[in-house]
């Protein structure tokens, strides 16, 4: 994600003293003296919009909420579109503008701009991120050598897609997980502007711009829709380019249509006006009526209900997001954008205060927030200690919010803002001129003490991000603890294990044989009452277990409590895949008269879904169905279709994880879904509470 702070602050890029220059009145054409280099930005100054801080500023903040508060601010990402809106729309607005008064647009000049705007600060926040991470070590360094290339390369979301990374940030925390919407922008940076010269050169394609932008979007949300696949990760459809194109889309289509031309009253037009030839839209808003601005208003309200709304309900892994809810998103976005766009004095509201402050920030508090929150959370987290999984614990926001403001506001002043003014070379020399000495001590030393402070601080940021990469862990503790427990199911497979005969439906009475058969059972004694049993856990070696990545991170403690089992886990592994498995454990010998299925963590489950797993049990076993925890919108409906499977079957029982998790949320890892080393041994606890409840039943599955 970034911002296009001077776009939306100058109307344009900003020359040397941060705003463009302004060489004369009117527009001027592109003839120059001969030798003269073409200048590298337009040499029009262009009023600033008002409006777009305030509006940035909403949306970073937004963002920054659904990340530390997840469960209060469950939509709060959908202001990432909010950014993409923004961005789609001021670049093509400067395009367009570029290629009316200068009669071509300057593709180098421009991409130059884009990489002096943003690659200052984005390299001031991974060095010095990888730095600390080098420090705290663990889990913050695995992949980071990835990442790093995606950074460098603004590929982050493509590099997220195959390395398999998650953006719930199951597995790994991804330090800097939040640079794939800046990858998304930078690839659209790179493409678009040749789309638009090319239908700004073309008369028909340029009638047809908006359309053109438009039908791009709605190609892009159906291709959205489309790989989406219900029940799973949605990674790859969220962070992909072709698949999140829309917003950027939406934002270029309202630029197209206000850069039309417009017919002026008294048979004026756009390019005769001296005020329009200094707005940043050729031609002006295109709405112009009281009517019009009516219109406009109600929309932007509507759309501004839409996003609230959306901010508050609609979560990231819902199926409604990927089905038309984020372009839905776009589109109200879209339309609180033209509102500011045609009603000047809302935007001049916006921009006023804090608001008009974060906004101008905007781009350094999105890229410093995120991998600020794992390191604090990751340095933080032994200190005060563990809280609801998929919650931040106060103390780890508090510190993430005051470091991120502090090292944007320092970003901006003393990175950010001078090289916009003076250009990256402008700027290191103005740098290099503060930290020599004065002509008294240039014999003496070659630097000021500030200026060798600077170089070695830069020295040590360098040495630790090597050291970082060097000595990054290849998986992090959770995937440590899974593959160990792949070896513990292992050895429960390891050799041929004939299944142990099933229990009789009614294992409480006699067999056949047993005894003298009699009409009707003998009194019992007055002297005597009959006491019944405590019913107690089958040994391990009456045990079957089929589960996903939680029962591996789990196997040792499953075998510690269950000596003899057979444990039988896989990454991932969902409901769906349970009668294989099953079927796999038969074929071998090893499904035994006590089965436990522990699969509620990855998928939805219906009836239907659960009644083919336990056919595929088979007749004469006793079921335990192992409640999943994750957050996850699908893990409580599996969960209440577990408990309506064990009504419906006799020898069902459902052994509650999700409640001991709810109970003792420190069992969990930092990922929220997969146990700690102690807590596998709660799990443990619960599987064989579960058997000891399955023992006493009275009649098992038929």
């Amino acid at each position: 994600m970034t911002t296009t702070h001077e776009a939306s602050r100058h109307g344009t890029t900003p020359a040397g003293d941060g705003r463009p220059t302004l060489e004369a009145p009117r527009v001027l054409g592109h003839v120059r003296a001969p030798g003269a280099r073409r200048p590298g930005r337009p040499t029009v100054r262009y009023r600033r919009m008002p409006g777009l801080d305030g509006l940035r500023a909403l949306a970073v903040a937004v963002v920054v909420a659904f990340h530390v508060a997840p469960a209060t601010f469950p939509g709060g990402y959908v202001g990432v579109d909010v950014f993409f809106v923004l961005s789609g729309f001021l670049i093509t607005t400067l395009l367009v503008r570029e290629h009316r008064d200068r009669h071509h647009v300057g593709l180098r000049a421009f991409w130059a701009r884009r990489a002096r705007r943003l690659l200052p600060a984005l390299v001031l926040v991974v060095a010095v991120c990888t730095a600390v991470a080098a420090v705290v070590g663990g889990d913050v360094l695995v992949g980071i050598g990835p990442q790093l290339l995606g950074a460098a390369t603004f590929t982050s979301n493509w590099v997220d897609v195959a390395s398999g990374a998650t953006y719930s940030g199951a597995l790994l925390p991804h330090l800097f997980g939040n640079l794939w919407s800046l990858a998304v922008e930078e690839q659209f940076y790179l493409l678009w502007p040749l789309a638009v010269v090319l239908l700004c050169a073309v008369r028909p394609l340029r009638r047809h711009a908006p359309w053109a932008a438009a039908g791009l979007a709605l190609a892009s949300v159906g291709l959205m829709a489309l790989l989406y696949a219900p029940g799973t990760d949605p990674t790859r459809v969220y962070v992909g380019t072709d698949t999140h194109l829309f917003a950027l889309m939406a934002g270029a289509a309202l630029a197209f249509w206000h850069a039309r031309p417009v017919t002026r009253p008294h048979g004026g037009d756009h390019g005769g006006d001296d005020d329009d030839a200094h707005a940043l839209l050729p031609g002006g808003p295109r709405v112009r009526t009281p009517r019009g601005r009516l219109a406009v208003l109600v929309g932007g309200v509507a759309g501004a209900v839409v996003l609230v709304a959306a901010v508050a309900t609609l979560r990231w892994d819902d199926a409604l997001a990927y089905r038309g809810g984020l372009l839905v998103c776009a589109v109200a976005a879209t339309a609180v954008l033209n509102a500011v766009v045609c009603l000047p004095g809302v935007g001049a509201q916006l921009d006023r205060g804090p608001l008009g402050w974060v906004g101008r920030r905007s781009y350094g508090l999105y890229l410093w927030h995120w991998p600020v929150l794992v390191l604090a959370s990751a340095t933080l987290g032994a200190v005060v200690g563990p809280v609801p999984p998929g919650a931040v614990h106060p103390a780890v926001v508090v510190v993430t919010l005051a470091v991120t403001v502090v090292a944007a506001a320092l970003s901006f002043r003393y990175v950010e803002r001078p090289v916009l003014r003076r250009g990256l070379r402008g700027a290191a020399r103005d740098l290099a001129r503060r930290l020599q000495p004065g002509p008294d001590d240039a014999a003496s030393r070659a630097l000021t003490r500030r200026g060798w402070a600077l170089a070695g601080s830069c020295a040590l940021v360098v040495g630790l991000c090597a050291a970082g990469v060097v000595n990054a862990p290849a998986t992090t503790s959770v995937e440590r603890q899974i593959a160990a427990g792949e070896q513990a199911a292992r050895a429960t497979q390891a050799g041929p294990d004939a299944a142990a005969p099933a229990p009789q439906p009614d294992a409480e009475e006699p067999a056949p044989g047993e005894g003298e058969a009699t009409e009707e059972p003998a009194p019992a004694e007055a002297d005597a009452p009959a006491e019944t049993a405590p019913a107690v856990a089958p040994p391990g070696d009456q045990v079957t277990v089929v589960g996903d990545s939680v029962t591996l991170a789990s196997a040792p403690a499953l075998t510690a409590a269950l000596p003899g089992a057979y444990v039988d886990g896989a990454v991932s592994r969902q409901v769906k895949d349970g009668p294989a498995a099953l079927a796999t454990a038969r074929d071998a010998g090893a499904l035994r008269p006590y089965v436990v299925v522990s699969l509620g963590t990855n998928s939805t489950a219906n009836a239907a879904s659960l009644d083919e797993l336990l056919a595929a049990v088979g007749p004469g076993r006793r079921v335990v169905l192992v409640t999943g925890y994750a957050d996850r919108p699908w893990v409580p409906g599996t969960n209440a279709e577990m408990v309506a499977a064990a009504e419906r079957h006799p020898g069902v029982v459902v052994a509650d994880w999700s409640a001991a998790v709810a109970a003792d949320p420190a069992v969990l890892g930092p990922d929220g879904v997969h146990p700690t080393e102690a807590g596998t041994a709660a799990y443990a606890k619960v599987v064989v509470d579960g058997l000891t409840r399955a023992a006493g039943l009275g009649s098992s599955t038929g």
